[in-house]
């Protein structure tokens, strides 16, 4: 068994020898048809098939030329190259058609000449009939029906052809009676031309006798004359040639009466192959086998009918049982060759047998010393497993370690950018300008620095998205430029850009973008000396725009370029410069825009940043929101009026604000900011804020999310779950800045969301427009209330036929459960089969209320319905539209109509 392969082979050669010799290829004869679409063409096919089912050893080739020389030239031109047994040639026309049989014949290839002779002797053998004597006899034949001085109407074939020229010279011959008048018609050997053709003729009633090359020429005039005078065709004789079987040919014909005679032209198909087959046997042929010929009456034409459906029945015998032979040899190949393969299969299952043992013997051995090697690889494995999450849980709390002190810097950052903006406002001509200037500069920088570690955060964990706008690039990327002008012309560095195109519309996230843009030019600004040079190109792309960012800096080794854009990889620059995660988030950044960022750098001579951007939105996925110019407020061309901030911030409002804060300073400084503005509250936590809303008239609460005890989103929960608070409207406060913190805290009934670092004044007009848009909607809702409508607080924005149909039925639901102390949001939206964050959404975006403002608000217009009635008490009117007690319906109602139950019974 060492060498398996040998042993097959040997095995194969040994069971190869018992399947039998291979049958040999038969010949090939090739039959080059002129036409093949007359019935006596088709039946010399048909005493070829017949002939040639005696012989099982040879295939036919048929091609037919369809009466074109050039047809039947290529074809005969295409038998020679294949290099066929036997060619057999019908020729179309002599004169053209002698060449190329001539070429044949002399390549060695034996030519049998059918039917049309050829214009030379270069042939092997000619099969076919004796035109000429078939036309004496037809002649002969004629001249006995023929009175003196008759008219004979002869129908040609073709001029040129060979049978046609002799049909008539015989023919002529043939006629005993010389003072015969002829009139000649070109047929084409064709029916329908024959016919057209003897149309044309002047005068029928002359004519004696009709004589036609063929039989279906001869029918075509009988037809002719007929249509014309149907009473002339009994008194002219009809005389055809060829006396072909089949249907509508010659021997049909003159059976049923149509024809008078026809005369027996032979196809010699049979003959033809017999010769073929002569010639493949190397046997001795004839050079002219000349067909036999007869005169063809009605009764011999029945006779000859008879015996050609016997000859065609008996020839469908014969090729079923040609059938029947070749499926039973078909059947025993497939069991000689199943016979081989189940030996085969036998043989290779004991050679696989013999060699598997074989094999089991060395596997045993082998398996021993794997399964010692296996337990120590699985230790090895479990320690690896051990290491990589201790090696994961570590850098997760790296990451979150540094997600976390951003978060802790957001907050004294508020404290330290809220004064250095109110200074610089407020202190225009101080001396100490630049340098709080340069504070805010930094203070800024600082805050970018904490967003690139939360952006990659949100990168780790999938969390960023982008908000697609259409932009163009080439002023976008001169706006970026212009903030690094100042610093340009303190290094004096030269600061140059040029773009190639005017103008570029393209889809970006512009914040994005910027970060990307900003990144690149400080990295240039950090690492180029005093006096050196910085430019930014845009060029142009068939289907991208590229941003070419090039500095005369340091530059990047050739070692680090492939590791620049690696996360915390800080390369060889200058011990201290920079995190490594800049070039990480800007590569992150160009990506998410199916971009791409190129990176190009000789030290100290030059470095280029290169950034490749798709044209079009194609590209862009189909999850992040595209926002369209139509869609933007473009700030550029709306003249600002600055006046109205100032006159709203100059305002004492009757509003009292709970700020919940718990780093005591950030909670100072808001305090002292809002005084002038509105009376203020403070808690530490949300347990305090709980307990100051039980006592405390509230307009509205302002909070901290991270908080001791309980945090902000706890507190909003509680507040918008509590029936006699769900009123107050809640803002939070937040160093959090991922989108599902937003989107839960949103969730959960806050009515605004706002990040640390804030603009005091930004935030202080942001309540100051919650405050007076929920004053505004009291009003128009009283005012629905008193003209006893239903509240909807109609928005400017059409409503949509669904939301109709959502609020018809929100207030339907309402209509018959608002006496129901117990119902509650949750209640409302399990019964409208939807969540209760889609219930807050819809309604809010509808209405502009929450579900609990909206429910409380259709309790108080069913109230003041009773009230006007005046058939109630204020407590009993409190009970009826489900409000749990007097003193909170009379708590609501007040912070409604802005004033008590009993003031609005005594005003009506």
């Amino acid at each position: 068994m060492k060498n398996p392969v040998a042993f097959l082979f040997v095995f194969y050669l040994l069971l190869s020898s018992c399947t039998g010799v291979k049958k040999d290829e038969p010949y090939v004869i090739a039959f080059s048809q002129c036409m093949m679409d007359d019935v006596w063409r088709q039946a010399m096919l048909l005493e070829m098939n017949i002939e040639a089912s005696n012989y099982d050893n040879i295939r036919i080739v048929i091609a037919d030329a369809k009466e074109s020389n050039e047809t039947q030239i290529k074809q005969i031109q295409q038998f020679i190259d294949q290099k066929v047994d036997v060619l057999i040639i019908s020729p179309n026309q002599s004169d053209s058609i002698t060449p190329i049989a001539v070429e044949a014949y002399r390549k060695g290839i034996p030519t049998i000449i059918v039917d049309r002779k050829i214009g030379s002797e270069e042939y092997t053998t000619y099969v076919g009939g004796d035109s000429y004597e078939i036309g004496r006899i037809a002649g002969e034949y004629a001249s006995a029906f023929l009175p003196e001085n008759a008219t004979i109407a002869e129908v040609w074939g073709t001029k040129l052809s060979s049978p046609a020229q002799e049909r008539h010279l015989g023919f002529i011959n043939g006629l005993k009676k010389k003072n015969v008048n002829i009139k000649t018609v070109v047929g084409n050997w064709r029916r329908e031309i024959a016919k057209k053709e003897v149309s044309q003729l002047e005068d029928f009633n002359d004519i004696d006798l009709v004589y036609a090359h063929n039989d279906v020429m001869a029918l075509g005039a009988r037809e002719a004359i007929s249509e014309r005078d149907s009473a002339l065709v009994s008194k002219i004789i009809f005389l055809g040639v060829d006396a072909a079987f089949g249907k509508g040919a010659g021997l049909e014909a003159v059976a049923n009466g149509l024809l008078n005679a026809s005369f027996l032209y032979p196809t010699g198909g049979d003959q033809v192959i017999r010769v073929a087959m002569k010639i493949l046997n190397k046997e001795q042929t004839d050079k002219k086998y000349i067909l036999n010929t007869a005169v063809v009456e009605k009764n011999t034409a029945r006779t000859l009918l008879l015996q050609s459906d016997q000859l065609i029945n008996y020839q469908n015998r014969i090729e079923q049982q040609k059938r029947n032979i070749d499926m039973l040899f078909q059947k025993f190949s497939m069991l000689r060759h199943s016979l081989f393969l189940i030996l085969s299969l036998l043989a290779l299952l004991l050679f696989f047998a013999i060699y598997i043992f074989y094999i089991n013997r060395k596997i045993n051995k082998k398996n021993k010393q794997l399964h010692i090697k296996n337990k120590e690889s699985e230790e090895q494995k479990q320690k690896l497993i051990c290491l990589n999450e201790k090696i994961e849980q570590v850098t997760s709390q790296k990451l979150q370690f540094f997600t976390n002190v951003s978060h802790e810097v957001r907050t004294p950052l508020t404290l330290i950018v809220g004064p250095l903006e109110k200074w610089i406002k407020l202190t225009p001509e101080s001396p100490l300008l630049s340098d709080l200037k340069l504070m805010k500069k930094n203070a800024d920088r600082l805050m970018r620095v904490i967003n690139q570690l939360l952006d990659f955060r949100k990168i780790e964990n999938n969390k960023m998205g982008l908000t697609i706008s259409q932009v163009d690039i080439v002023a976008f990327t001169e706006n970026v430029m212009s903030l690094f002008e100042d610093l340009a012309k303190s290094k004096e560095i030269c600061y140059e850009f040029a773009s190639e195109i005017p103008t570029c519309q393209i889809w970006i996230d512009q914040d994005k973008m910027e970060k990307v843009l900003t990144n690149l030019l400080s990295n240039a600004f950090k690492f180029t000396a005093v006096g050196g040079k910085i430019s930014v190109q845009i060029k142009d792309g068939p289907d991208k725009i590229y941003i070419a960012l090039q500095d005369n800096g340091i530059g990047i080794d050739e070692k680090d370029i492939e590791k620049i854009f690696d996360r915390f990889y800080t390369g060889s620059v200058p011990s201290g410069v920079g995190a490594g995660i800049g070039l990480h988030l800007t590569q992150e950044f160009v990506k998410m825009h199916q971009g791409q960022i190129l990176v190009e750098s000789v030290p100290n001579d030059y470095t280029i940043f290169t950034i490749e951007l798709l044209k079009g939105k194609d590209h862009l996925p189909d999850c992040f929101p595209l926002v369209h110019p139509e869609d933007r407020v473009d700030l550029a061309s709306t003249s600002l009026n600055v006046e109205k901030p100032d006159e709203l911030l100059a305002k004492k409002y009757n509003y009292t604000i709970l700020i919940v804060e718990d780093d005591p300073d950030i909670q100072t400084y808001i305090q002292s900011e809002f005084a002038p503005n509105f009376s203020t509250l403070k808690a530490g936590n949300g347990a305090e804020a709980l307990a100051i809303l039980q006592s405390e008239n509230v307009s509205l609460v302002l909070s901290d999310v991270l908080m001791p005890e309980m945090n902000g989103f706890e507190l909003c929960r509680r507040i918008k779950s509590d029936a006699d608070l769900s009123y107050i409207p809640v803002v939070l406060l937040t160093a959090l800045t991922d989108d599902s913190q937003r989107i839960y805290g949103v969730s959960e009934g806050a009515d605004d969301y706002i990040q640390k670092p804030f603009n005091i004044d930004f935030l202080k007009i942001k309540i100051i427009r919650l405050l007076e848009e929920r004053k505004r909607l009291q009003k128009r809702f009283m005012q629905t209330m008193q003209a006893g409508g239903i509240p909807i607080i109609e928005t400017e924005a059409k409503i949509e036929s669904l939301d109709e149909l959502f609020m018809r039925k929100f207030a339907d639901l309402l209509d018959v459960s608002y006496e129901n102390t117990e119902l509650n949001v949750e209640k409302i939206s399990e019964e409208l089969g939807i969540s209760r964050v889609q219930l807050y959404r819809k309604v809010k975006e509808i209405s502009g209320l929450s579900p609990v403002d909206y429910l409380r608000n259709y309790r108080l217009s069913k109230a003041t319905t009773l009230l006007n009635q005046k058939r109630y008490s204020v407590s009993e009117v409190a009970y009826r539209t489900g409000f749990s007690s007097p003193a909170y319906f009379a708590k609501c109602f007040k912070s409604v109509f802005n004033m008590t139950p009993t003031e609005y019974v005594s005003q009506e």
